[in-house]
């Protein structure tokens, strides 16, 4: 989920960076960063400063991280700032071309969880779609005047805010058990890829007993396997989603899928290999070995490609009530080196 995220702009006879709007919903934020939040914007508060006042302070607060972040100064790609420790993420990056004569920077802050490519991706498609409103703020922020910047600004970010948070919703992933990075996902993606495996195969072999189509034609076989295996991996992909966990539900169904081929699809087939080869049981098995390792690589490039490209680079995880991770189990080497680092 993005928790917030802030467009400034910089124009081109001035080199300052001039925050021009600014999201953020308490509802959905974690509790830590909400206080976090919180603290800043304590002192305005105190003074009864409007609503409005209070975006545009933490704005400029924030504009702090893009002089620290030296990616965006480079003017290479973006690199995310995972802050240890705590689930989430700050991005920086540039949408260049949006607005004539403007160079629009956006920090966002985001769960840990989900990519960067898709946090990129959705905030500049969101500002694409609300480039009027983008372009009356900054018209706005350019020549602003404290008290009618605030009253006219008021209405167009409440109408803003709304749609932000419309489209944000509807980016999270609805799958069940998927919808988060965890491991649940990858038991869910290797359900479904087993499965798939299960049914096509079944299908296969049962429209071969009707029509007996398979017999005799070596290349049909084939061509159905490498069908079955290209399903597969979309299924196990698409409902694991997220790549880290691919890495496991993918190497699991080509093994498990693999030997269900060989004992049917393949089965005539491989009885009649060894008394053709003429190998000896040992190098047939070794032969068999490489199969299943060159099937697991197969399946893997293709689970991740669909799992990467159409589900982690274009959804959002749901929001958290948390965001403090657990503490990684630190070995003896990783105690010794931050020793040595504090020493020094």
């Amino acid at each position: 989920m993005i928790y917030l995220f802030q467009v400034s702009v910089r124009y081109e006879e001035s080199e300052e960076l001039v925050p021009v709007y600014l999201f953020y919903k308490p509802q959905d934020a974690p509790l830590e960063l909400r206080k976090s939040i919180d603290s800043i914007l304590r002192k305005i508060r105190e003074k009864g400063e409007s609503p409005i006042y209070d975006r545009i302070y933490l704005a400029e607060e924030l504009n702090r991280f893009f002089d620290k972040i030296k990616i965006l100064m480079l003017g290479i790609p973006f690199e995310p700032q995972k802050l240890e420790g705590t689930g989430i993420q700050v991005l920086v990056f540039r949408i260049p071309e949006l607005i004539r004569g403007v160079m629009i920077h956006i920090l966002a802050i985001a769960d840990s969880e989900d990519s960067p490519i898709a946090v990129r991706r959705i905030i500049k498609y969101i500002l694409n779609k609300n480039r009027h409103l983008i372009e009356r703020l900054i018209s706005l922020a350019k020549d602003k005047r404290a008290k009618e910047f605030f009253d006219k600004a008021l209405d167009i970010y409440n109408e803003l805010d709304f749609k932000v948070s419309e489209m944000f919703r509807a980016r999270i992933r609805r799958l069940p058990w998927a919808e988060r990075a965890s491991l649940s996902a990858a038991i869910f993606g290797t359900v479904a890829g087993l499965a798939s495996m299960l049914l096509l195969t079944a299908l296969v072999l049962w429209l071969d007993s009707i029509y007996g189509f398979l017999q005799g034609s070596r290349d049909l076989v084939v061509m159905l396997g490498t069908l079955i295996i290209i399903a597969t991996s979309f299924f196990t992909g698409f409902v694991t989603g997220w790549s880290r966990w691919i890495k496991l539900s993918a190497p699991i169904v080509s093994i498990v899928g693999t030997i269900i081929f060989m004992n049917t699809l393949f089965a005539q087939y491989l009885a009649q290999a060894i008394s053709i080869l003429g190998l000896s049981i040992v190098t047939f098995s070794m032969l068999i070995v490489m199969i299943l390792a060159a099937t697991a690589l197969i399946v893997y490039f293709l689970s991740f490609i669909f799992g990467y490209y159409l589900v982690e680079t274009r959804v959002l995880t749901p929001p958290k009530m948390r965001i403090v991770e657990k503490p990684a189990m630190r070995g003896l080497m990783w105690k010794l080196k931050a020793f040595i680092r504090r020493l020094t």
